[in-house]
Protein backbone atom coordinates (compact mmCIF):
# COMPACT_ATOMS: atom_id res chain seq x y z
CA UNK A 1 0.00 0.00 0.00
CA UNK A 2 2.95 2.14 0.33
CA UNK A 3 3.74 2.15 -3.26
CA UNK A 4 -0.05 3.12 -4.13
CA UNK A 5 0.05 5.62 -1.39
CA UNK A 6 3.28 7.50 -3.00
CA UNK A 7 2.02 7.54 -6.74
CA UNK A 8 -1.63 8.73 -5.86
CA UNK A 9 0.12 11.49 -3.25
CA UNK A 10 2.55 12.59 -6.38
CA UNK A 11 -0.64 12.68 -8.62
CA UNK A 12 -2.42 15.11 -6.49
CA UNK A 13 1.30 17.28 -5.79
CA UNK A 14 2.74 17.00 -9.13
CA UNK A 15 2.43 19.97 -11.79
CA UNK A 16 -0.07 18.84 -14.78
CA UNK A 17 -0.30 20.06 -18.71
CA UNK A 18 -4.13 20.19 -17.99
CA UNK A 19 -4.80 23.02 -15.40
CA UNK A 20 -8.32 22.39 -15.67
CA UNK A 21 -7.98 19.00 -13.67
CA UNK A 22 -6.30 21.05 -10.76
CA UNK A 23 -9.00 23.73 -10.49
CA UNK A 24 -11.32 20.59 -10.57
CA UNK A 25 -9.90 18.88 -7.92
CA UNK A 26 -9.78 22.31 -5.83
CA UNK A 27 -13.50 22.80 -6.32
CA UNK A 28 -14.14 19.00 -5.37
CA UNK A 29 -12.46 19.58 -1.74
CA UNK A 30 -14.12 22.84 -1.53
CA UNK A 31 -17.46 20.83 -2.28
CA UNK A 32 -16.79 18.60 0.33
CA UNK A 33 -15.98 20.98 2.97
CA UNK A 34 -19.00 23.20 2.29
CA UNK A 35 -21.32 20.10 2.37
CA UNK A 36 -19.06 18.96 5.55
CA UNK A 37 -19.52 22.41 7.16
CA UNK A 38 -23.07 22.88 6.66
CA UNK A 39 -24.20 19.66 8.00
CA UNK A 40 -22.01 20.34 11.59
CA UNK A 41 -24.04 23.73 11.59
CA UNK A 42 -26.95 22.70 10.85
CA UNK A 43 -27.38 19.51 13.76
CA UNK A 44 -25.56 21.88 16.21
CA UNK A 45 -27.99 24.58 15.79
CA UNK A 46 -31.00 22.06 15.82
CA UNK A 47 -29.39 20.23 18.40
CA UNK A 48 -29.00 23.31 20.39
CA UNK A 49 -32.94 24.65 19.76
CA UNK A 50 -34.16 21.03 21.28
CA UNK A 51 -31.90 21.29 24.47
CA UNK A 52 -33.36 24.62 24.85
CA UNK A 53 -37.01 23.87 24.27
CA UNK A 54 -36.44 20.71 26.71
CA UNK A 55 -35.10 23.14 29.19
CA UNK A 56 -37.93 25.55 28.75
CA UNK A 57 -40.58 22.76 28.78
CA UNK A 58 -38.99 20.78 31.89
CA UNK A 59 -39.06 24.32 34.07
CA UNK A 60 -42.43 25.11 33.22
CA UNK A 61 -44.04 21.70 33.61
CA UNK A 62 -43.65 19.09 36.35
CA UNK A 63 -41.26 16.58 36.05
CA UNK A 64 -44.46 14.25 36.28
CA UNK A 65 -47.85 14.58 37.41
CA UNK A 66 -50.14 12.10 39.60
CA UNK A 67 -54.13 11.64 39.31
CA UNK A 68 -56.55 9.02 39.56
CA UNK A 69 -59.19 9.13 37.46
CA UNK A 70 -61.93 6.86 39.24
CA UNK A 71 -61.90 9.30 41.86
CA UNK A 72 -62.05 12.73 39.54
CA UNK A 73 -59.19 13.94 42.21
CA UNK A 74 -57.89 14.14 45.63
CA UNK A 75 -60.09 15.23 48.57
CA UNK A 76 -56.89 15.23 50.91
CA UNK A 77 -54.34 16.29 48.92
CA UNK A 78 -52.02 16.69 51.65
CA UNK A 79 -52.29 12.71 53.03
CA UNK A 80 -52.00 11.78 49.00
CA UNK A 81 -48.46 14.04 48.45
CA UNK A 82 -47.14 12.31 51.77
CA UNK A 83 -48.03 8.98 49.86
CA UNK A 84 -46.34 9.79 47.36
CA UNK A 85 -43.01 11.06 48.45
CA UNK A 86 -42.59 8.25 51.43
CA UNK A 87 -43.44 5.46 48.82
CA UNK A 88 -41.01 6.74 46.43
CA UNK A 89 -38.07 8.15 47.79
CA UNK A 90 -36.38 10.97 45.88
CA UNK A 91 -39.46 13.55 44.92
CA UNK A 92 -37.81 16.98 45.69
CA UNK A 93 -41.03 18.61 45.58
CA UNK A 94 -44.90 18.41 45.00
CA UNK A 95 -47.97 20.34 45.38
CA UNK A 96 -51.46 19.92 43.73
CA UNK A 97 -53.51 21.83 41.34
CA UNK A 98 -56.46 22.09 39.31
CA UNK A 99 -57.19 22.67 36.06
CA UNK A 100 -60.52 24.63 34.32
CA UNK A 101 -60.93 25.61 30.68
CA UNK A 102 -62.25 29.30 31.14
CA UNK A 103 -63.07 32.52 29.00
CA UNK A 104 -60.85 35.64 30.22
CA UNK A 105 -62.77 39.14 29.51
CA UNK A 106 -60.71 42.22 30.04
CA UNK A 107 -62.49 44.80 32.43
CA UNK A 108 -60.16 48.34 31.44
CA UNK A 109 -56.71 48.21 30.43
CA UNK A 110 -55.21 49.58 27.24
CA UNK A 111 -57.96 48.20 24.83
CA UNK A 112 -60.75 50.57 24.90
CA UNK A 113 -63.37 47.42 23.57
CA UNK A 114 -64.04 44.51 25.42
CA UNK A 115 -61.87 41.29 24.79
CA UNK A 116 -63.00 37.79 25.48
CA UNK A 117 -60.70 35.05 25.17
CA UNK A 118 -60.22 31.21 26.12
CA UNK A 119 -57.39 29.74 28.70
CA UNK A 120 -56.61 27.27 30.83
CA UNK A 121 -56.67 28.37 34.28
CA UNK A 122 -54.66 26.48 36.81
CA UNK A 123 -55.13 26.40 40.40
CA UNK A 124 -52.08 26.55 42.81
CA UNK A 125 -50.67 26.46 46.04
CA UNK A 126 -48.04 29.38 44.91
CA UNK A 127 -45.71 28.78 47.65
CA UNK A 128 -45.21 25.01 46.86
CA UNK A 129 -45.70 25.48 43.37
CA UNK A 130 -42.82 28.15 43.38
CA UNK A 131 -40.85 24.85 44.24
CA UNK A 132 -42.10 22.40 41.53
CA UNK A 133 -41.91 24.96 38.57
CA UNK A 134 -40.06 27.86 36.97
CA UNK A 135 -43.58 29.93 37.81
CA UNK A 136 -42.24 32.51 40.44
CA UNK A 137 -39.39 32.97 37.82
CA UNK A 138 -41.19 33.42 35.23
CA UNK A 139 -42.69 36.80 36.51
CA UNK A 140 -41.29 39.39 34.47
CA UNK A 141 -41.26 42.80 32.83
CA UNK A 142 -41.89 42.02 29.33
CA UNK A 143 -40.54 44.31 26.62
CA UNK A 144 -41.62 48.20 26.47
CA UNK A 145 -43.99 47.58 29.28
CA UNK A 146 -44.00 49.90 32.94
CA UNK A 147 -45.46 46.91 34.91
CA UNK A 148 -42.70 45.18 37.71
CA UNK A 149 -42.16 41.71 37.96
CA UNK A 150 -45.74 41.18 39.61
CA UNK A 151 -46.23 38.67 42.76
CA UNK A 152 -48.05 35.07 42.64
CA UNK A 153 -51.77 35.05 42.50
CA UNK A 154 -53.23 35.69 46.19
CA UNK A 155 -56.89 35.29 47.00
CA UNK A 156 -59.04 36.85 43.68
CA UNK A 157 -56.05 37.31 42.06
CA UNK A 158 -54.41 35.67 38.89
CA UNK A 159 -51.30 35.53 36.90
CA UNK A 160 -51.62 35.81 33.25
CA UNK A 161 -49.46 34.44 30.52
CA UNK A 162 -47.34 37.24 28.79
CA UNK A 163 -48.97 37.09 25.18
CA UNK A 164 -53.26 36.27 26.91
CA UNK A 165 -51.87 39.57 28.65
CA UNK A 166 -51.00 41.07 25.43
CA UNK A 167 -54.19 39.89 23.62
CA UNK A 168 -56.47 41.06 26.26
CA UNK A 169 -54.88 44.55 26.82
CA UNK A 170 -54.04 44.17 30.51
CA UNK A 171 -51.24 44.55 33.15
CA UNK A 172 -50.55 44.38 36.76
CA UNK A 173 -53.14 45.69 38.77
CA UNK A 174 -55.77 45.81 36.06
CA UNK A 175 -58.62 43.25 36.27
CA UNK A 176 -60.19 40.71 34.51
CA UNK A 177 -63.63 39.15 34.33
CA UNK A 178 -63.51 35.05 34.22
CA UNK A 179 -66.42 32.69 33.13
CA UNK A 180 -66.41 29.59 33.75
CA UNK A 181 -69.03 26.42 33.93
CA UNK A 182 -69.59 25.71 37.54
CA UNK A 183 -69.77 21.55 38.06
CA UNK A 184 -72.69 22.22 41.06
CA UNK A 185 -76.25 21.67 39.70
CA UNK A 186 -78.29 24.49 39.71
CA UNK A 187 -81.95 24.79 39.96
CA UNK A 188 -84.20 22.31 37.66
CA UNK A 189 -80.90 20.36 36.56
CA UNK A 190 -78.82 22.79 34.44
CA UNK A 191 -75.67 23.96 35.19
CA UNK A 192 -74.26 27.44 36.86
CA UNK A 193 -72.24 29.75 34.88
CA UNK A 194 -69.89 30.74 37.16
CA UNK A 195 -68.22 34.49 37.14
CA UNK A 196 -65.38 35.95 39.55
CA UNK A 197 -63.68 39.66 38.81
CA UNK A 198 -59.80 38.94 39.47
CA UNK A 199 -57.08 41.61 40.08
CA UNK A 200 -53.77 40.90 37.49
CA UNK A 201 -51.39 40.22 40.49
CA UNK A 202 -48.25 39.40 37.59
CA UNK A 203 -47.52 38.57 34.45
CA UNK A 204 -45.09 34.88 33.34
CA UNK A 205 -42.82 34.88 30.35
CA UNK A 206 -42.56 31.04 29.98
CA UNK A 207 -40.76 31.20 26.33
CA UNK A 208 -42.95 28.87 25.58
CA UNK A 209 -46.56 30.10 23.08
CA UNK A 210 -48.47 27.44 24.77
CA UNK A 211 -48.02 28.65 27.76
CA UNK A 212 -47.34 32.21 26.93
CA UNK A 213 -50.72 32.08 25.14
CA UNK A 214 -53.19 29.72 26.80
CA UNK A 215 -52.37 29.66 30.48
CA UNK A 216 -53.51 31.89 33.74
CA UNK A 217 -53.20 30.94 37.17
CA UNK A 218 -54.72 31.41 40.30
CA UNK A 219 -54.18 29.84 44.16
CA UNK A 220 -56.37 27.11 45.12
CA UNK A 221 -59.34 28.80 46.90
CA UNK A 222 -60.10 30.95 43.50
CA UNK A 223 -59.90 28.02 41.64
CA UNK A 224 -62.49 26.11 43.64
CA UNK A 225 -65.17 28.68 43.53
CA UNK A 226 -64.40 28.98 39.77
CA UNK A 227 -64.60 25.05 39.37
CA UNK A 228 -67.36 24.26 42.19
CA UNK A 229 -65.00 21.48 43.28
CA UNK A 230 -63.91 20.65 46.75
CA UNK A 231 -61.05 18.28 44.91
CA UNK A 232 -57.73 18.65 43.25
CA UNK A 233 -57.23 17.14 40.21
CA UNK A 234 -53.62 16.01 40.93
CA UNK A 235 -50.14 16.42 42.39
CA UNK A 236 -46.74 18.03 40.48
CA UNK A 237 -43.51 16.39 41.25
CA UNK A 238 -40.29 17.47 40.72
CA UNK A 239 -37.34 15.21 41.47
CA UNK A 240 -33.81 15.41 40.52
CA UNK A 241 -33.10 13.65 37.11
CA UNK A 242 -36.13 14.84 35.30
CA UNK A 243 -34.89 12.17 32.33
CA UNK A 244 -35.74 9.63 34.95
CA UNK A 245 -39.51 10.74 35.61
CA UNK A 246 -40.46 7.49 34.04
CA UNK A 247 -39.01 5.76 36.55
CA UNK A 248 -41.12 7.54 39.41
CA UNK A 249 -43.77 7.44 37.53
CA UNK A 250 -43.88 3.54 37.23
CA UNK A 251 -43.14 3.37 41.21
CA UNK A 252 -46.72 5.43 41.34
CA UNK A 253 -48.01 3.55 39.52
CA UNK A 254 -47.05 0.35 40.72
CA UNK A 255 -47.12 0.88 44.53
CA UNK A 256 -50.17 3.25 44.98
CA UNK A 257 -52.31 2.78 42.08
CA UNK A 258 -52.79 6.12 40.86
CA UNK A 259 -51.94 7.57 37.09
CA UNK A 260 -49.26 9.41 36.24
CA UNK A 261 -48.01 11.70 33.02
CA UNK A 262 -44.94 12.60 32.79
CA UNK A 263 -43.45 15.47 30.98
CA UNK A 264 -42.05 13.72 27.72
CA UNK A 265 -45.33 12.06 27.66
CA UNK A 266 -47.16 15.56 27.63
CA UNK A 267 -45.08 17.07 24.59
CA UNK A 268 -44.13 13.63 23.07
CA UNK A 269 -45.17 14.61 19.71
CA UNK A 270 -43.49 17.56 19.71
CA UNK A 271 -40.01 16.41 20.42
CA UNK A 272 -40.78 13.16 18.02
CA UNK A 273 -41.62 16.41 15.03
CA UNK A 274 -38.02 17.67 16.06
CA UNK A 275 -36.43 14.26 15.77
CA UNK A 276 -37.67 14.00 12.48
CA UNK A 277 -37.20 17.32 11.57
CA UNK A 278 -33.25 17.09 12.52
CA UNK A 279 -33.22 13.82 10.28
CA UNK A 280 -34.69 15.25 7.40
CA UNK A 281 -32.27 18.14 7.68
CA UNK A 282 -29.53 15.80 7.57
CA UNK A 283 -30.48 13.73 4.86
CA UNK A 284 -31.08 16.97 2.65
CA UNK A 285 -27.79 18.61 3.67
CA UNK A 286 -25.99 14.93 2.92
CA UNK A 287 -26.87 15.26 -0.66
CA UNK A 288 -24.24 18.55 -0.74
CA UNK A 289 -21.78 16.31 0.30
CA UNK A 290 -22.95 13.63 -2.73
CA UNK A 291 -22.94 16.26 -4.99
CA UNK A 292 -18.75 17.19 -4.20
CA UNK A 293 -18.73 13.15 -4.23
CA UNK A 294 -19.87 13.43 -8.15
CA UNK A 295 -17.17 16.77 -8.51
CA UNK A 296 -14.44 14.19 -7.24
CA UNK A 297 -15.87 11.07 -9.75
CA UNK A 298 -15.29 13.22 -12.69
CA UNK A 299 -11.30 14.24 -11.22
CA UNK A 300 -10.67 10.99 -11.01
CA UNK A 301 -12.23 10.06 -15.07
CA UNK A 302 -10.44 13.26 -16.07
CA UNK A 303 -7.28 12.29 -14.07
CA UNK A 304 -7.29 8.52 -15.87
CA UNK A 305 -7.66 10.36 -19.53
CA UNK A 306 -4.48 12.50 -18.58
CA UNK A 307 -2.45 9.03 -16.99
CA UNK A 308 -3.17 7.34 -20.11
CA UNK A 309 0.45 6.68 -20.45
CA UNK A 310 1.57 6.35 -16.98
CA UNK A 311 -0.74 3.71 -16.34
CA UNK A 312 0.11 2.28 -19.43
CA UNK A 313 4.09 2.38 -18.51
CA UNK A 314 2.96 0.99 -15.09
CA UNK A 315 1.10 -1.88 -16.22
CA UNK A 316 4.18 -2.96 -18.28
CA UNK A 317 6.65 -3.06 -16.03
CA UNK A 318 4.66 -5.03 -13.91
CA UNK A 319 2.16 -3.16 -11.47
CA UNK A 320 -1.09 -5.59 -11.13
CA UNK A 321 -4.73 -4.31 -12.19
CA UNK A 322 -5.36 -4.37 -8.29
CA UNK A 323 -2.56 -1.65 -8.02
CA UNK A 324 -3.68 0.53 -10.22
CA UNK A 325 -7.51 0.01 -8.28
CA UNK A 326 -6.03 1.04 -5.12
CA UNK A 327 -3.82 3.87 -6.31
CA UNK A 328 -6.36 5.90 -7.89
CA UNK A 329 -9.51 5.15 -5.11
CA UNK A 330 -6.43 6.03 -2.62
CA UNK A 331 -6.27 9.79 -4.81
CA UNK A 332 -10.12 10.07 -4.18
CA UNK A 333 -10.05 9.32 -0.47
CA UNK A 334 -7.39 11.98 -0.44
CA UNK A 335 -9.40 14.58 -2.09
CA UNK A 336 -12.36 13.50 0.22
CA UNK A 337 -10.72 13.26 3.54
CA UNK A 338 -8.75 16.93 3.11
CA UNK A 339 -12.33 18.11 2.06
CA UNK A 340 -13.73 16.81 5.39
CA UNK A 341 -11.11 17.31 7.63
CA UNK A 342 -10.98 21.15 6.57
CA UNK A 343 -14.88 21.20 7.06
CA UNK A 344 -14.58 19.89 10.29
CA UNK A 345 -12.18 22.40 11.45
CA UNK A 346 -14.30 24.61 10.14
CA UNK A 347 -17.86 23.87 10.51
CA UNK A 348 -16.76 23.30 14.68
CA UNK A 349 -14.96 26.91 14.77
CA UNK A 350 -18.01 28.13 13.10
CA UNK A 351 -20.98 26.45 15.40
CA UNK A 352 -19.00 27.71 18.48
CA UNK A 353 -19.47 30.91 17.34
CA UNK A 354 -22.61 31.48 15.30
CA UNK A 355 -23.99 34.38 16.99
CA UNK A 356 -20.83 36.80 16.21
CA UNK A 357 -21.03 35.75 12.51
CA UNK A 358 -24.64 36.00 12.22
CA UNK A 359 -24.58 39.51 13.77
CA UNK A 360 -21.90 40.53 11.67
CA UNK A 361 -24.10 39.47 8.94
CA UNK A 362 -26.82 41.20 10.26
CA UNK A 363 -25.13 44.30 10.67
CA UNK A 364 -23.86 44.20 6.65
CA UNK A 365 -27.11 43.28 5.50
CA UNK A 366 -29.25 45.43 7.75
CA UNK A 367 -31.83 42.53 9.00
CA UNK A 368 -32.48 41.21 11.87
CA UNK A 369 -31.06 37.13 11.33
CA UNK A 370 -32.13 36.02 14.67
CA UNK A 371 -35.54 38.16 16.15
CA UNK A 372 -35.10 37.15 19.91
CA UNK A 373 -38.96 38.04 19.80
CA UNK A 374 -40.21 35.35 17.40
CA UNK A 375 -37.62 32.92 18.97
CA UNK A 376 -37.93 33.43 22.41
CA UNK A 377 -34.06 33.20 23.02
CA UNK A 378 -31.93 36.57 22.91
CA UNK A 379 -29.03 34.28 21.09
CA UNK A 380 -28.82 30.91 19.03
CA UNK A 381 -28.58 27.82 21.26
CA UNK A 382 -25.69 25.72 19.59
CA UNK A 383 -24.55 22.51 20.56
CA UNK A 384 -21.65 20.57 19.06
CA UNK A 385 -22.36 16.94 19.77
CA UNK A 386 -19.38 14.68 18.93
CA UNK A 387 -21.42 12.02 17.93
CA UNK A 388 -23.03 13.79 15.42
CA UNK A 389 -19.36 15.09 14.13
CA UNK A 390 -18.51 11.50 13.79
CA UNK A 391 -21.69 10.14 11.79
CA UNK A 392 -20.86 13.10 9.88
CA UNK A 393 -17.64 12.86 9.00
CA UNK A 394 -17.69 9.14 8.23
CA UNK A 395 -20.60 9.90 6.48
CA UNK A 396 -18.44 12.31 4.02
CA UNK A 397 -15.72 9.75 3.78
CA UNK A 398 -18.08 6.68 2.73
CA UNK A 399 -19.40 8.71 0.17
CA UNK A 400 -15.98 9.87 -1.19
CA UNK A 401 -14.80 6.57 -1.21
CA UNK A 402 -17.96 5.49 -3.09
CA UNK A 403 -16.88 8.42 -5.63
CA UNK A 404 -13.63 6.65 -6.75
CA UNK A 405 -15.20 2.97 -7.71
CA UNK A 406 -16.05 3.63 -10.97
CA UNK A 407 -13.09 5.84 -11.79
CA UNK A 408 -10.94 3.50 -10.03
CA UNK A 409 -12.35 0.31 -11.92
CA UNK A 410 -11.81 1.80 -15.45
CA UNK A 411 -8.20 2.79 -14.87
CA UNK A 412 -7.36 -1.07 -13.70
CA UNK A 413 -9.26 -2.23 -16.69
CA UNK A 414 -7.46 0.01 -19.49
CA UNK A 415 -5.42 -2.10 -21.92
CA UNK A 416 -1.35 -1.30 -21.58
CA UNK A 417 -1.18 -1.74 -25.71
CA UNK A 418 -3.63 0.53 -26.02
CA UNK A 419 -2.41 3.39 -23.85
CA UNK A 420 1.09 3.11 -25.09
CA UNK A 421 0.09 2.64 -29.38
CA UNK A 422 0.82 5.97 -30.13
CA UNK A 423 3.44 6.50 -27.96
Amino acid sequence: MRFESFVAMRYLRGKRKNRFISIITLISVAGVSVGVIALIVVMAVMTGFDNALRETVIGNRAHFTVNDMRREGFEDWRKVTEEIESACPGILASGPYIQIQALIENKGGRKANTVTTGAYIVGVDPQLESRVTSLADNLTQTEGRSYGRGSLPGDKEIVLGFLLANDLGVTVGDYVGVFTKNVKPAPLGTRQAQQLVLRVSGISQAKMSEFDQLFAWTNLETASMLSGRDRVDGIHCRIDDPFAAWKFADCVYLELGYNTVTWYENQRSFFDALRQEKLAMFIILTFIVLVAAFNITSTLIMMVMEKQRDIGILRTIGVSGGTILRLFMLEGLFIGLSGTIVGVIAGTLLAYNINPVAEFIAGLVGIDLFNSQIYYFDRIPTDVVPMDVAIITVSAVVLSFLSTLYPAWSASRLDPVEALRYE
